[in-house]
């Protein structure tokens, strides 16, 4: 089903979850049933339950005519903070194939939020297989100073790999080799 470009949940709700200081309720992954992560995404926003969704925008042509659709970047998760009572209403739902309970809740917060200055920066963002090899960089200096992932070099452009652990997926972005510092994790 296609949802109109307006219509599309909102990425964050509340608009600062991820930089709120709000930590009584844990963070989880829901992993949807598929193709369920916007309409899980809509259903959380309506019962007032904390979710992080993050999608980008891709070009899809074809008909004659150029289409702008918002695409979850991980296929079949979301991120959401809930107490038990909360993680249960998710469950009933009917959008969730299970919930993913966070070990170490200060290193997701800190991989969504890189993935977020990825997403809201001018660079294109594309799915990578998960690694666990490369070399540890921060960016020095661009819209992603700040951000720490692995680089790859791929047909003689280098990549930053940002991964999110608990989930075993990856997103990457090109970089330019003098905008990075090498580091250890």
């Amino acid at each position: 089903m296609t949802i109109p470009l307006n219509q599309n949940p909102e990425s964050f709700f509340p608009a600062d979850i991820l930089s709120s200081s709000q930590r009584d309720k844990p963070w989880r992954v829901a992993h949807t049933k598929s193709r369920r992560e916007k309409a899980l995404a809509h259903y959380l926003a309506r019962t007032g339950i904390g979710y992080y969704l993050p999608m980008f925008s891709r070009q899809q042509s074809g008909n004659k005519r150029v289409r702008y659709s918002l695409i979850p970047v991980f296929n079949g998760y979301l991120f959401f903070q809930a107490d038990d009572f909360e993680r249960h209403k998710a469950m009933r739902s009917n959008h969730v194939a299970r919930i993913i309970d966070v070990g170490d809740e200060k290193k997701l917060i800190k991989e969504l939020s890189q993935i977020e200055k990825a997403l809201s920066g001018s660079t294109k963002v594309y799915p990578y297989d998960f690694i666990s090899k490369g070399q540890w960089v921060r960016v020095n200096k661009g819209p992603l100073k700040g951000v720490e992932g692995r680089i790859v070099r791929k047909d003689r452009n280098y990549r930053l790999v940002l991964s999110v652990e608990s989930i075993m997926q990856s997103i990457c972005v090109s970089i330019e080799a003098d905008q990075v510092e090498p580091f250890n994790n």
